[in-house]
């Protein structure tokens, strides 16, 4: 156990605060002082441990205080997430914390509200919001992020932005008593509306880190340069080995080969060995580490590696010798791995396949067929295989979410001319299954190495979340039996259910929405929605920082350099990587969820007055969303509906109207009229068609 977490552990065991001696006489003798009590700042820093007035020390959630990370909602108001529930806080009780900030709540007590839980915030302990993207009006920054507060800037602190630019404030002062936040405007970006501006202004909203440094990029040059070898590899470049990826992709990070067994498969899955080239500490490392993540704006990359290597060295192109890090699992018929191993490997891509060629030779295609005659043997046993694996994690229960994520077509001059579900086709869910496997045997094998290491992880979800969500599902089917421990696989009964069917997309959206989100840990507590004990990332180290972290404690057991100093520093490492991965991954999110958004209100607008077939996919008091077979969604104002009152049910999901009875629930298939489109910021509104 290291010294943070024997900390933790000490202060859960008192049921009182404690003095900083006090912690350090349980402290075995040849502990550091120093070093506890650099630690215990850095907890502090964190949130995970509190120090009183008096300057004693306890772990949040005692004594009526808690800490976490502020989510302000739209209207002013906010939460705390927390594992026993969320707290609500009041706009008038956030104490100048702003949405992202990490704070201290103190919960109100019975005799100060009637909320189950309601708190105050009564401490900022990290000010996430520093600077804010907002447009200029009078002396006034209107936020691009409707959860922030408008900031007002002195004649002085305007220093010559213009009515209606986007701009880029400094945050001196927090709005608090009354009084509205204060700032001084450091970049203007330019004319609000204008795509590019937006664009930008999206990247800066989001802190996307737009530049790579020079010395990073010539770092990338360098590295990229050097001659490769095949000393000290498996050589696989004789073996029919090539990539399946989509038409447009540049950063080839994952390759496949296929050799059938008398009683099953060999399977590999040779992925690019970043490692090789981006070793731990330098100047490319420490700024991956910053991105955390690729971002994938709509039209727009923002890649963790420079494009020397992302794009080039790194990238499986075909017909070029690229270093790899292999696992090579023997499977039997059922597709189950019954033997594997990882080694470090060169390769000599055949061929560079694309999805929409291999979905065609798989239906029939006699054209590709032939082009592609000397991979078309190992394709068609890559098909039985993915299907045996798709069975036997459908027999363990692991849900699919077949949700629709969008697609965008563009014209010669990037304005978006279509929007649609992005295809998901056989070649598609094949790559998945290998992609699968190969990071679930890997978490497996270092598991049982015992070494430290970086899971994947998705917990067990709430039983109160999953009974609102049966509750919800029984309006469309009925559940099979009593449901008091939640597994997987019932779950996925239900998916398999509504397959099909026009609640399909909503029923998984909900779903999804009742579980926990998946996050990056130094612990191996399992997936739950994939229902495997053991997961990790693994496959995609040229844009995901957790696989090349994985990729370096893979390399350094094979060269047998985990010696007990490495894990050590290893150790301290992964928890590290863990939570900078997660929050990065998390930022990522929610910046291509906007991008996503502001490009499906480009592509309506001047569509005003045209009809749609859409579901209902949101309900709240004042309004409810329908979202479009193209994916685009809207808003509903209740105003718009003149034929009654209509009463929110929060634990329905739906809304009923007070004189007819009749009910508007997630769903329900619903004919709407566009009425008006904002690109900037993007908001769609619907009426309904009467």
């Amino acid at each position: 156990m290291d010294i943070g977490e024997w900390i933790i552990s000490e202060l859960g065991s008192h049921d009182k605060k404690i003095e900083f001696d006090e912690l350090l006489r349980e402290l075995d003798q040849d502990g550091d002082p120093a070093e506890v009590r650099e630690t215990v700042r850095q907890l502090i820093a964190q949130g995970r441990v509190l120090r009183s007035k008096k300057g004693k020390l306890f772990l949040p959630g005692r004594f009526g205080l808690y800490t976490g990370r502020l989510d302000v909602k739209r209207s002013g108001f906010a939460f705390l997430p927390d594992p026993d529930g969320d707290i609500f806080i009041s706009a008038d009780n956030k104490g100048g914390a702003m949405n992202g900030d990490l704070v201290v709540v103190r919960q109100l007590t019975a005799a100060e509200t009637d909320r189950k839980r309601e708190g105050e915030v009564v401490g900022i302990l990290e000010e996430k919001q520093t600077q804010m993207v907002g447009t200029l009006v009078g002396r006034y920054v209107r936020p691009d992020d409707e959860r922030l507060d408008e900031v007002h800037v002195s004649k002085k602190g305007v220093t010559g932005a213009k009515d209606g630019q986007k701009v880029v404030v400094d945050i001196k002062r927090r709005a608090k008593g009354g009084e509205s936040a204060e700032g001084k405007i450091v970049e203007v970006l330019g004319r609000a509306g204008v795509a590019k501006v937006e664009l930008k202004s999206l990247i800066r909203q989001y802190e996307l880190p737009e530049e790579f440094p020079e010395e990073v990029l010539a770092e990338a040059e360098h590295v990229a340069s050097r001659k490769i070898s095949a000393q000290g590899r498996e050589d696989w470049r004789d073996r029919t080995v090539f990539t399946i990826d989509g038409a447009d992709a540049k950063d080839l990070d994952d390759a496949v080969s296929i050799r059938r067994l008398e009683n099953g498969w060999e399977l590999g899955v040779h992925i690019a060995d970043v490692a090789q080239y981006v070793t731990e500490g330098s100047k490319l490392d420490k700024e991956a580490l910053k991105r955390g993540t690729s971002v994938y704006l709509a039209d727009t990359v923002i890649p963790m590696l420079p494009q020397a290597l992302s794009n080039g060295a790194c990238s499986l192109s075909a017909g070029t010798d690229k270093l790899t890090l292999s696992c090579i699992m023997t499977l039997d018929a059922h597709g189950q791995v019954i033997d594997s191993r990882q080694v470090q490997s060169i390769i000599r891509s055949k061929q560079r396949m694309t999805y929409s060629d291999v979905n065609a030779m798989f239906n029939g295609d006699s054209t590709l067929r032939e082009k592609y005659a000397d991979i078309l043997e190992d394709l068609m046993e890559m098909r039985e295989l993915a299907a045996a694996l798709r069975r036997l994690r459908e027999e363990k229960g692991s849900i699919d979410f077949d949700l629709e994520e969008s697609a965008f077509q563009y014209d010669e001059k990037g304005r978006v001319v279509g929007v649609g579900p992005r295809d998901r086709g056989e070649a598609e869910r094949l790559i998945e299954e290998f992609m699968l496997a190969a990071n679930k045997t890997v978490a497996e094998t270092y598991y049982w190495r015992k070494l430290p290491f970086v899971y994947r992880v998705h917990e067990q979800p709430d039983d109160e979340k999953m009974q609102v969500f049966l509750a919800f599902y029984a309006n469309f089917g009925k559940v099979k039996g009593k449901m008091e421990s939640i597994h997987p696989k019932a779950l996925q009964g239900i998916l398999s259910d509504v397959k099909g069917t026009p609640h399909e997309n909503i029923i998984n959206q909900i779903l999804l929405r009742s579980l926990k989100k998946a996050e990056y840990s130094p612990e191996c507590k399992g997936h739950f929605g994939l229902s495997f004990p053991y997961y990790c990332h693994f496959t995609s180290p040229i844009r995901r920082y957790p696989d090349l972290a994985v990729h370096r404690i893979v390399k350094s057991d094979l060269a047998g350099k985990m010696t007990k100093k490495a894990v050590e520093a290893m150790e301290a490492r992964v928890s590290d990587i863990s939570r900078q991965s997660s929050i990065r991954e998390r930022v990522s999110m929610e910046a291509e969820r906007a991008a996503d958004d502001m490009k499906k209100a480009e592509f309506m607008y001047g569509k005003e007055g045209q009809e749609y077939g859409g579901v209902v996919s949101g309900v709240s008091r004042n309004v409810f969303f329908v979202e479009l077979d193209n994916t685009v969604e809207g808003v509903v104002p209740l105003s718009s509906l003149q034929d009654d009152y209509y009463v929110y049910n929060e634990k329905m999901f739906c809304m009923v109207g007070e004189r007819t009875r009749r009910r508007i629930s997630l769903g329900d298939e619903l004919r709407v009229r566009l009425v008006s489109v904002s690109v900037y910021p993007p908001r769609i509104e619907f009426e309904p068609v009467r």
